[in-house]
């Protein structure tokens, strides 16, 4: 028992200090943070007390250690007007006893065993209205201090919901009247934003008394006890923007072509808006066939804005500190497989703190056009003391400056120049180095893929860049590199070694079941006694597949068949945790800007789930933050496909390093929209089509799960249920098996997304596709299976192929061809 404890301990200890590595200041004018000892603040916001600590869907946590804003502020003496304290305890005594019937998501989610629940609960909750403080008892409280702390929190959208524009982006009707009201009252306020994406942050600058304001994010269950300490000032702030945060909606370049309004059928985006034909996309039949046209192509976030020339509130990477730093003594060198860049960064404030060095390219006077910087490294410093230096260390594969081009579809490093930019946001770095290019350098030759279909070519006007500017004028003494073919080692991915097995003793109906889940595959089997097999028999009247599983549920094992040596393995949700711990979210940790922190969280979530039983994490979530209203941006980490792809690849070799667990990235591919991404079946809605060019899908959505198979020893891929270009992300051939398998190496499992796979896609065709495992599956998606086989869409081989990389992944636990553990 003592022992558990301390573990505990050390847990929340971690926890503790991603938040606090990861919590992003904003803003502070006139040095308002840290308060100091003793400082009585008026605290607003009904989080403050109901603090969201995780989102919902998959992203869902139970936290296992609960507090709040408040409490932790009173523990670091940060101390609140008493009168008003007992006014927010008793409102949220009150809403308390009125929500008591309120779903918990984070149970749920244990028990989904069909996406037909997402048409029950994937409805939007708009945020929670603000209470209506009395003008007298904030009078009283401003007569108390000059110095108020309003925290604003959303908890808003989740899977297969997005956030709303009105009363959610945009600040609520009593949201805004509380912060009028705050604002009018004292002359020094602090912003906490407890929030689960971006809303607008247009307002802070309309009143003077906001000093300061805070990025708090969805931070887990001791995300307060984190924020506490650095509001008092035990800990400097760190964390650096992992996304941009325009000054208006409508900047975002993405803002007109996302579709988030259920509850107006007529806003929801379809073909015939982009004069495109549903037909012949292949969407036939259907009472509405949305689409999310990716116009604005390569030009997501940052990209944007630096390229087109937008100011934005504030920038990509952007961070403050209690303290300064400086950067010096750059040196930039080639090494045989790139370049090696070192910076000696000092503390040159008063009090301890950490920074952050960020390394972009710039491309010139190459033949295709590029974005005006590209992040390409990263790299944080221990805590410096006041004075203390440390050298920070960052590299550049040569083939970070590859550019993909679909008219040879091949990866190569264009001639021209390219400059090396470093610093510490998107808006402040400096040119440190200039490598020139003589000639087109190839570095991959593929074959088109997931390009736009015919019929919609021409029809779409994607951004394209302005005139090119001149080229810079390189400062005095920044190194000039030259690059030739010879320094670049062009790249062969090897090809997987497929498994042996004794195949011809395997029937149809084995093969079949091993390519599912084991469970019944209908909705709420796991919250209710269900006459509904899960799986089906042979004929002896035998179950065919068994769960072997000492702790995994029906519809997240795999089948078991232990007379041929084949044992069950267990999946578990999701990125914030699997059930011990309410974990910061994914978008909070990627602000950290930090790869070994990312690491430590997934070694401890690694020992959570070997302390379950768990096989396999889904997670991490490595989606885009294309649009600040998509409802699962908390769950994923960034807008750019460089810092999502380092973080995850650091989370997944913390897991993997240390514990017999595997983690499963998703969803792949280029599901950054949660409205219909599945369509509907009441409303007999298609899946969502995500269209995009070949390029843009390459270089930015596929890219971070390149990265994990690439770097991270990947052994699992979830896909995901949107179209992709007209085809089935989970039925897209060209996905899962010559971009996955045949471009990248992948040697591991591909498993569906979870809930009604077999609606979505076939189960047949999936499988034919080069899905291995089609989740929760059960008997409906065996029997389409076994109907495609004679058929003739799905092939013997094809299904041995999928039963063999479930076999493989079997073995690495020791649960085929061995005892069961």
């Amino acid at each position: 028992m003592k022992q558990d404890k301390e573990d505990a301990m050390d847990v929340r200890k971690i926890a503790r200090e991603i938040v606090e590595g990861s919590v992003v200041l904003l803003k502070n004018e006139e040095e308002l943070l840290p308060f100091a000892p003793g400082t009585k603040a008026a605290f607003f916001g009904r989080a403050q007390l109901e603090t969201i600590l995780s989102g919902n869907g998959s992203g869902a946590a139970k936290a296992g250690h609960t507090a709040n804003i408040l409490e932790e502020c009173e523990r670091r003496e940060i101390c609140p007007v008493p009168a008003l304290k007992a006014y927010y305890e008793e409102q949220v005594g009150k809403s308390a006893q009125e929500k008591q019937g309120d779903f918990d998501f984070s149970q749920l989610k244990e028990a989904v065993n069909s996406g037909l629940m997402y048409e029950i609960f994937g409805k939007y909750h708009p945020p929670a209205a603000e209470f209506s403080v009395p003008e007298e008892l904030i009078r009283q409280s401003a007569g108390e201090t000059d110095t108020a702390v309003l925290v604003i929190g959303r908890q808003s959208g989740g899977e297969e919901c997005d956030r709303h524009l009105e009363d959610d982006y945009y600040l609520t009707p009593s949201e805004k009247a509380l912060a009028a009201q705050v604002c009018g009252a004292f002359p020094r306020v602090a912003v906490i934003l407890n929030i689960n994406g971006l809303i607008d942050l247009s307002w802070l600058e309309e009143y003077p008394g906001i000093q300061s304001a805070v990025f708090l994010g969805v931070p887990g269950e001791e995300g307060p006890a984190a924020l506490a300490n650095i509001l008092c000032g035990a800990v400097s702030p760190s964390g650096k923007l992992p996304v941009t945060i325009a000054r208006h909606y409508e900047e975002y370049p993405a803002a007109l072509d996302f579709s988030w309004d259920k509850e107006h059928p007529e806003k929801i985006l379809t073909y015939e808006e982009y004069g495109l034909d549903a037909a012949a996309n292949g969407s036939k039949g259907f009472a509405k066939s949305p689409v999310t046209v990716y116009r604005e192509d390569i030009y997501l976030g940052y990209r944007y804005f630096d390229t087109f020339g937008k100011k934005p509130l504030f920038p990509f990477g952007f961070g403050l500190s209690y303290t300064r730093f400086s950067a010096a003594d750059v040196e930039v060198k080639k090494t045989e497989n790139g370049l090696s860049v070192t910076a000696v960064v000092k503390n040159e404030g008063r009090c301890s703190g950490k920074e952050v060095l960020q390394l972009y390219t710039s491309a010139f006077g190459t033949e295709t056009k590029h974005p005006y910087q590209e992040l390409k490294g990263i790299a944080k410093t221990r805590e410096l003391a006041c004075g203390e230096s440390e050298t920070l260390s960052l590299t550049l594969p040569w083939e970070e400056l590859a550019c993909y081009r679909e008219k040879t579809a091949s990866w190569s490093i264009e001639s021209g120049g390219y400059l090396l930019r470093l610093g510490n946001s998107s808006a402040h770095t400096e040119i440190v180095a200039c490598v020139r290019v003589g000639e087109d350098i190839p570095v991959f030759q593929t074959e088109n893929c997931l390009g736009i279909r015919d019929c919609n070519r021409g029809r779409i006007e994607f951004l394209a860049p302005p005139e090119a500017s001149a080229v810079p004028e390189l400062p005095q003494a920044v190194p000039v590199l030259e690059l030739t073919a010879s320094e670049v080692r062009p790249q062969t991915p090897a090809a997987p070694m497929p498994l042996e097995a004794d195949w011809e003793s395997f029937s149809p109906e084995e093969l079949a079941s091993l390519c599912v889940g084991y469970g019944p595959g209908t909705p709420f089997a796991a919250l209710r006694e269900t006459p509904d097999p899960n799986t089906i028999f042979n004929q002896q009247g035998e179950p065919v597949t068994s769960n072997s599983h000492p702790a995994g549920f029906n519809g997240y094992v795999s089948p078991a068949i232990e007379k041929k040596g084949i044992y069950s393995i267990f999946y578990k949700d999701g990125p914030a945790g699997v059930g011990e711990t309410a974990w910061p979210s994914e978008m909070l940790l990627a602000s950290s800007f930090d790869l070994e922190l990312c690491a430590r969280f997934g070694d401890a979530v690694g020992a959570e789930c070997e302390k379950n039983r768990v096989d396999v994490w889904l997670a991490p979530a490595v989606n885009l933050h294309r649009h600040p209203l998509g409802g699962r941006n908390f769950e994923y980490l960034s807008e750019d496909p460089y810092l999502t792809g380092a973080c995850a690849c650091a989370i997944a070799r913390g897991v993997q390093k240390n514990h017999p667990v595997l983690v499963c990235a998703k969803h792949f591919a280029v599901n950054e929209q949660e409205t219909y991404r599945r369509g509907s079946a009441r409303h007999h809605y298609d899946a969502v089509d995500s269209i995009l060019t070949e390029r843009a899908a390459r270089e930015l959505y596929l890219k971070p799960f390149e990265m994990l198979v690439k770097r991270a020893d990947l052994h699992c891929m979830m896909t995901s249920f949107n179209k992709l270009n007209g085809v089935f992300a989970g039925g897209s051939k060209e996905l899962c098996t010559c971009i996955l398998r045949q471009e990248w190496g992948f040697d591991g499992l591909v498993v569906t997304d979870w809930g009604d796979m077999d609606i979505v896609v076939d189960g047949a065709d999936a499988v034919a596709a080069g899905n291995d495992v089609v989740m929760p599956g059960g008997p409906p998606v065996i029997v389409q299976i076994l109907k495609g086989y004679e058929e003739g869409r799905v092939t013997r081989e094809e299904l041995q192929q999928a039963v063999s990389h479930l076999l493989s992944l079997l073995k690495r636990f020791g649960r085929y061809g061995a005892q069961r553990l």
